[in-house]
Formats: structure tokens, C-alpha cells, sequence
């Protein structure tokens, strides 16, 4: 019975090979996108779920308000941790990590290779107990307990010592430090938060930073006992800060704030700044599964559409079913079979077009999607279960509907079929480029704004400028003879010390100022440049003077500070020059310098008060302003110099508009992941466009035939057939526009510094979708506009 089913059903599909191929290529199209979109979705809603504390892992934020902005800060000072660690019964274990690779690149140096790494960082040895970080070789309980000593993933142990053992080897760190590899780690999983490529103790930093508030350049970790009272222990730094905030801190007090950030949030984070490894965006995850649901939906209104529409064939053989004794149940479960049919056979050929496509997606979207379709019982049930809600879904009408045929009718010829279902078929293709058009434009919005952010004036130059890491001591203690060896080359103009990356300035500090009375709005964001600095980067001076006039030996202090900072205070650029001025905690000296306000945070921020001096233990980094069309020349300059005058250093110069970029990573991401989709939608609706033409064209041949015979030429039938589709289109348009305004309105809400969504984007993505339309059902139209009318007349 089941052999004979089968049988029939490919012989339909057979018979109308055209339509068959459509749905199966529709829906399969449809299924792998969902398929691809759920594994993306499983993939960011699984980081961190490999730890086995999970439910009781914390990270303690610091909330600092001042001047017209609050920030949520996930570092903290060593004295957190010193407090959890001692005075809080409900904390278990507390952990110190201090990724400073994400800030300051670090040299590794094996024997005569020499290497920089990002994702260096220092941890206490309590890290190893609170995560799940499983170690290949070493003791995770006393790797870590000595001050010198490291851990090392597979894959940099690999990277260092190939196939040899690196356990109890040393490494060269910063160019000064002797480390020992006391364990080697198994490489974390792809779904960690954290950017762990060598793991060094903590311990090596204790007596440099001690017990203090500040620096805040640590984040803190807490393990805390089941069902623990997080505000509890929030309170207990509250009140902390309270009492020991005093003095010049004093007023400090009532801007700090302190939460409790559950492990299972970190990579859905919002709005946090100073964080460092992968974060994923919730709402824009959630977007895409609604995304993927959609797209399934335009496959199953193609089936259904392609079905009804063919309806006028099935007719008869329905009548005659009917007459012979077939009941409406089972023409019912005959045309659900049909559709189960060709919704599995759709659904292998998904599996196959997602295997092959996702390793691309990756590489287009830089993700790390799995594919665990074909090895997962859970994905076979999901598969399974789809199938039967896609045969339900798309074949439910067209079963109930072709099986409601009168048999008297339809034998008689008086049936209507394909009238009948005009209106429902228009209804899902408005629907079907209603949501194809919503994908347009949000691919337009979204391109623009990171084209906005790429583009924008940022009020610094960013062209035609290299930047240097520093990475090891040797660089560091050289940095004068490498600039002086520079900048004799004719390639390059200028040269400048600086502490962080312009764009991705993260340093907080407080200030205090001449006559400031209120103090409880100043905090500040510093950035510590060299005599050069404010010439090399292009930064607009609109008041006093640069550091050039200074020496980085001088006993006062200098400070620059921008518009934003004084506007503040209620003082002009002029009336700053010369005030008495300090960046707490460094001492007072005078203000000489006021620029113009720049973007030294990428565009999801206002611009906010910025304070510019030297720090010499601050410096990072190198500038290198190149003349155009000679950077090739240039880098090549900068290689010889460093190997000339610090042998053996390891480089990693990158012009500061790739840094730039990097900041929008995620925008592009989702960018490159919503132009795929979209395209796929439109590809969908195409393809059930292309099948509707060429059934309205089969059913209204002679209609044509005689229009021509009356004298209609070419382009009018073209244009009548056509125009019955594009109309549609239009009235997607229509529909979808004040929807899509409203949606991305609110997306850009999440940018300090936006486009504006105008009048042209909207009538640019109607006509472009309705020129897409067109061309689809322009084939068929012109074959059946230019056929022999004769053929169409002939014969029934």
C-alpha cells in the first residue's frame, strides 16, 4: 500500500516536473536556512554552558555615573576580590583575570621565535576551580600557585614547541620575564566567552597592585553558594565603599555602584563597556530565528500557492475519485501524503545544501557555526517533527480545498477553480514580499550605518597612519631610537607615543579642577600621548598650545582636555588656558590646551570628557604617519628598523583604520548574515513568482492567442501579465514601509551618532523590488506575448 503510494505520488511529480522541481526547490531552500539559523541561534545561546557551576558563577560589575553618562564597568580594583574573598560567607571562591592582551599585545619568546599574542592574560589560581577549563597536562589545583609560571591551550603550546613537550620549559614574556609552563591546557571550547591562549599567575602581579579601589583594570569572578542573595552581596561592596572612600574620594562615593552579572548573561551582554572576548547581540539572535520562521513560511505559501494554483488540473481527477467512491478523508490524506512526500525529500536535500553552506557562512560572517545535523538524535527529531508541521502547514489548504470539489461540477465544466483562489494566492504573495522587502531595507539601514561609522569624521586623521604595538620590554626601553631611525625615512612624516588605540580608548579616571566645587560629576576618560601626539593623530587644537612646548621631564604636569570637558565646567576654550588642572590620582598642574571633540569610542557612544598628558608607564603603542601611496614602503621601513635596532622582536604594525573596523565587527556581521537571508527570500518569492507566471500564462494561452489576433502587440500582453504581479509588489511596498521605519528607528537607537532613514531609501527598495518582480514573470510573459497565436486557437 505504501509502495503504491509513493509510487503514484512520483509519478506526479513526474508528470509536472516544472512545478515539483519549484516547491522541492522552495522548500529546501527554506528548511536549510532554518537549519543554518537554528545552529547559529543553539551556538550563541550555548556559550558558557560547558561549565558545570554555571547557575552560581558571577561577575562583578561597577557602575560609575558622573557628568551626563553612566557606565557599567566589568572591572574592578584588587579590593573586590579581597573583600568577597574574606568577609562574604556566601562566596565560596573568587578569582582575579586580567586579560591585558586584549589592551597591550605581549611578545612570547621560545628559543629564537619570537611571537605576540591577544589573548595572554593573568588569573589567580582560584580561576582554575571556579571554570571548567580542563587541563591535557599539569595539576589545574597548583598550575597556577607559583608567580612565574603559565598555562598554555593546545594549540599555542603547538604554535611554540610543535611536537615537543612544553611542560617545565620557560618562555621569554614582555621580553624581560622568564615564565614556566606548568600545565597545558585542552582547547576551550568554541562557545567560551573568554580569549584564553596563555593563562599566567596572578600572583606575579600582587605586590605591584596590592589591596587598593584603583586601578580598575580587573575582572573579578565569585562562585557563590545555591541560591545565594546577589544584592546581598553587592551591599557589601556598597557599604564598603562608604566608609573607605574618604578624602578627595569622599564624594566619589555616591557615583559607584556595584551588580552581580550572572555567567549565562556575559555573552548577550548590553550595554558594557571595557569588555574584551566574543559577544553575541540577544535581540539581533532573536531576529534571525523570526527571520528563519519567515523565510519557512515564504517556501510552505509557494507550495501552497504552486498547489491551489494548479487546482483546475487536479479538478477532475478529484471528480472523478469522488463519483468512484473516494471519500473527502482520503483525498485528504492522499494530497497530505503527497505534501509529506515532497517536504521530506526536501528536507535531505536542506541537510546537504546546509552542510555544504555553513562552512562559507563562517567564513563570510567569521562565526564559528557547528554543523551537528547529520551525528545529533536531536536534530533527527527536530527534522522529523518539522516535517510533519510543514506538511500540516502547506498542505492543509491545498488538501482541504481541492478535496471540497463538487464532482457535478467539476465534470460538467463549470468549475472555477483558479478564480476561486485569486484572492488567496495575492494575499500570500503581498505577504510573502511584504517580509522580503522588511529584509531589504534592513539590510540597506544596516549597511549604511556601518558604511556612517567608517566614513563619519571622527576628528582625528585616520588615513595614512600605522600603529605599533609595543609588545615586549626591549621595544619599550628602545622606542626613542626607533622613532629617531623612522622618521629619517622620507616615507614617513611624523611618529608618536600613545597608551591605547584611537577609537577604542577605555582608561576611566576622575578629575578635579580650578574652583570645582561639585565633584561628583568628573569622571573622565584619559589618554596618554607624547609631544607629537596631538599632530600625528590630526587632532584640532582650538585653545593654548600642544606638548611640544613641554618636555615629558618636565616636574609640572600638562593637561589637554577637549571641548566636551570644559563645556562642562561652564568655561570657554580660552578662559581654561592655564587653570590649575589635574587627572586624579596624578598631582595638579596646569591646564595648556583645549582641542576639538573627537571620537575616541566608537560611534554607540556620545562623545564624552577626555583628558590628554603623559604617563610614561601607560605607553602601548606607536604611531606612524605615512605619506600617501607609500605605506608598502613605509611597513617595510618599520620591519628593518625594529630588527636593526631591537634583533629579534616580533611586530604586528596594522593601520589604524582596520582597528576602526574592528569596532563594528558585529554590525558587519549582522549585515553580511541578513544580506544572505534576504537574498535567500527573494530567491524564495522568485521562484513561486516564476511558477504563478507560468501557470497564469498556460491558462490564459488562447486569452493571448486571440489579444493577438485582435491586434494586441507585444508589449501590451506583457505588460497586462506582468503588471498583475508587480501591482502586488507595490502593495507590499505599501504596506511593509511605516512597519519597517518604526522597527529600524528603534534599532538605531542603539547608536550615539546615526544615519537618518529618508524617503529615498524606502522608493529605492519599492522599485527595486517590484524591477525584481518584473524581470521574474518577464520570461514567461514574453515567450507566451511572442508564441504563434495560431497554436493557441487550434486546438482545446
Amino acid at each position: 500500500m505504501l509502495y503504491q503510494f509513493l509510487l503514484i505520488s512520483l509519478r506526479r511529480f513526474k508528470k509536472d516536473k516544472f512545478f515539483t522541481l519549484l516547491n522541492i526547490l522552495g522548500l529546501s531552500l527554506g528548511i536549510a536556512t532554518t537549519i543554518v539559523i537554528i545552529s547559529y541561534s543553539i551556538f550563541e545561546f550555548s556559550f558558557d554552558n560547558f561549565h558545570t557551576k554555571r547557575d552560581n558563577i558571577y561577575r562583578v560589575l561597577t557602575h560609575w555615573s558622573g557628568s551626563d553618562r553612566m557606565e557599567k564597568l566589568v572591572v574592578t580594583g584588587t579590593k573586590i576580590s579581597h573583600i568577597a574573598g574574606n568577609e562574604i560567607p556566601e562566596v565560596q571562591e573568587v578569582a582575579k583575570y586580567f586579560p591585558i592582551g586584549s589592551r597591550v599585545h605581549f611578545s612570547m619568546k621560545v628559543g629564537d621565535k619570537v611571537f605576540q599574542e591577544t589573548d595572554f592574560a593573568y588569573a589567580d589560581p582560584s580561576f582554575l576551580k571556579i571554570f571548567d577549563f580542563k587541563l591535557k597536562s599539569g595539576d589545574s589545583n597548583t598550575a597556577l600557585n607559583e608567580p612565574n609560571t603559565i598555562i598554555l591551550t593546545e594549540e599555542i603550546a603547538a604554535k611554540y614547541f610543535g611536537d615537543d613537550d612544553p611542560m617545565g620549559k620557560t618562555i621569554t614574556v614582555n621580553g624581560d620575564v622568564e615564565m614556566l609552563v606548568t600545565g597545558v591546557m585542552i582547547n576551550p571550547p568554541r562557545n567560551s566567552s573568554f580569549p584564553i591562549g596563555a593563562l599566567a599567575s596572578f600572583k606575579r602581579l600582587e605586590s605591584r597592585y596590592g589591596v587598593e579601589w584603583f586601578p580598575m583594570n580587573f575582572i573579578t569572578f565569585l562562585q557563590l553558594t545555591k541560591g545565594a542573595d546577589t544584592k546581598k552581596v553587592k551591599n557589601v561592596f556598597l557599604d564598603k565603599v562608604k566608609t573607605e572612600f574618604t578624602g578627595e574620594l569622599a564624594t566619589e562615593a555616591a557615583n559607584v555602584d556595584f551588580s552581580l552579572q550572572p555567567l549565562s548573561e556575559i555573552h548577550m551582554q548590553e550595554g558594557i563597556n571595557s569588555d574584551v572576548g566574543k559577544r553575541g547581540d540577544k535581540n539581533n539572535t532573536l531576529a534571525f530565528v523570526f527571520i528563519g520562521m519567515f523565510i519557512l513560511v515564504i517556501a510552505c505559501i509557494n507550495y501552497i500557492n504552486l498547489t491551489t494554483a494548479q487546482s483546475e488540473k487536479k479538478s477532475k481527477e478529484v471528480g472523478i475519485r469522488k463519483v468512484l467512491g473516494s471519500s473527502r478523508k482520503s483525498l485528504i490524506n492522499r494530497f497530505l501524503g503527497e505534501t509529506a512526500v515532497l517536504t521530506f525529500l526536501s528536507i535531505i536535500l536542506a541537510v546537504v545544501i546546509a552542510e555544504i553552506s555553513t562552512p562559507y557562512i563562517n567564513q563570510v560572517i567569521g562565526s564559528d557555526i557547528p554543523f551537528e545535523v547529520t551525528n545529533s538524535w536531536r536534530w533527527l527529531v527536530f527534522l522529523i517533527g518539522l516535517g510533519v508541521i510543514i506538511t500540516a502547514l502547506a498542505g492543509s489548504y491545498p488538501a482541504l480545498y481541492l478535496s471540497s470539489f463538487q464532482p457535478v461540477s467539476v465534470l460538467k465544466g463549470s468549475f472555477l477553480s483558479a478564480q476561486s483562489g485569486d484572492k488567496f494566492r495575492k494575499a500570500l504573495v503581498v505577504f510573502q514580499f511584504s517580509i522580503s522587502i522588511f529584509l531589504i531595507l534592513g539590510t540597506v539601514i544596516i549597511y549604511k550605518q556601518v558604511m556612517y561609522g567608517s566614513e563619519k569624521k571622527l576628528g582625528f586623521d585616520q588615513e595614512q597612519i600605522i600603529v605599533i604595538p609595543l609588545a615586549d620590554q626591549a621595544s619599550f626601553d628602545k622606542v626613542d631610537a626607533i622613532e629617531a631611525a623612522l622618521i629619517n625615512h622620507p616615507t614617513i612624516q611624523k611618529t608618536a607615543k600613545a597608551s591605547e588605540v584611537l577609537g577604542n580608548v577605555r582608561a576611566g579616571y576622575g578629575f578635579d579642577a580650578e574652583g570645582l566645587i561639585n565633584k561628583e560629576n568628573n569622571n573622565c576618560t584619559g589618554f596618554s600621548i607624547d609631544r607629537n601626539g596631538i599632530s600625528t593623530m590630526g587632532l584640532e587644537l582650538i585653545a593654548g598650545s600642544d606638548f611640544t612646548k613641554t618636555s615629558e621631564n618636565d616636574s609640572v604636569w600638562h593637561y589637554i582636555v577637549n571641548r566636551k570637558l570644559i563645556s562642562n565646567l561652564g568655561w570657554t576654550p580660552e578662559e581654561a588656558i592655564g587653570k590649575d588642572f589635574r587627572m586624579t590620582p596624578m598631582p595638579f598642574g596646569k591646564l595648556i590646551g583645549v582641542v576639538e571633540d573627537f571620537h575616541f569610542t566608537s560611534l554607540h557612544q556620545k562623545i564624552g570628557p577626555v583628558v590628554l598628558t603623559y604617563i610614561d608607564h601607560e605607553i602601548s603603542n606607536l604611531y606612524v604617519r605615512v605619506n600617501e601611496n607609500q605605506a608598502s614602503a613605509a611597513m617595510e621601513h618599520i620591519y628593518n628598523t625594529f630588527e636593526q635596532i631591537v634583533p629579534g622582536s616580533s611586530i604586528e604594525p596594522t593601520f589604524l583604520v582596520n582597528e576602526l573596523d574592528r569596532l563594528y565587527q558585529s554590525e558587519k556581521r549582522t549585515a553580511d548574515l541578513l544580506l544572505l537571508f534576504t537574498g535567500l527570500s527573494i530567491i524564495i518569492g522568485c521562484l513561486g513568482l516564476l511558477g504563478l507566471t507560468a501557470f497564469l500564462v498556460e491558462r490564459k494561452y488562447k486569452e493571448i492567442g486571440i489579444r493577438k489576433i485582435l491586434g494586441a502587440d507585444v508589449s501590451q500582453i506583457v505588460r497586462n501579465l506582468s503588471w498583475k504581479f508587480v501591482s502586488l509588489i507595490l502593495i507590499a511596498n505599501i504596506i511593509i514601509t511605516p512597519i519597517a521605519y518604526i522597527a529600524f528607528s528603534k534599532w538605531l537607537q542603539n547608536y550615539a551618532y546615526t544615519i537618518s532613514i529618508g524617503w529615498d531609501i524606502f522608493v529605492i527598495t519599492g522599485f527595486g523590488a517590484m524591477a525584481i518582480g518584473f524581470v521574474t514573470v518577464f520570461y514567461h510573459s514574453f515567450l507566451a506575448a511572442t508564441s504563434n497565436p495560431v497554436d493557441a486557437i487550434r486546438s482545446e
